[in-house]
């Protein structure tokens, strides 16, 4: 097994989870709204959980589009 082949998808999800434990996902109306309640860290939490899915469902496509791509090669 070649560990270079996964070296990039290893550094791209150690990326990911960086950005998405430091993030603040509110926009700024909703930051001004929250911050007067005691909500603002699970409204946050529940933007980035919301966020999460597109993100895995991009990540797959990619994935299986990267796996897959020499099979569609043409011989000419």
């Amino acid at each position: 097994m070649n560990i270079r082949r996964y070296i990039p998808f290893v550094l791209t999800l150690v990326l990911v989870c960086f950005v998405f434990f430091t993030c603040d996902a509110q926009c700024a109306m909703c930051k001004a709204t929250a911050a007067k309640s005691d909500y603002a860290k699970s409204l946050n939490t529940g933007i980035m959980y919301l966020l999460l899915a597109p993100i895995v469902v991009l990540g797959s496509v990619l994935l299986i589009w990267y796996r897959n791509k020499d099979k569609f090669a043409s011989k000419q």
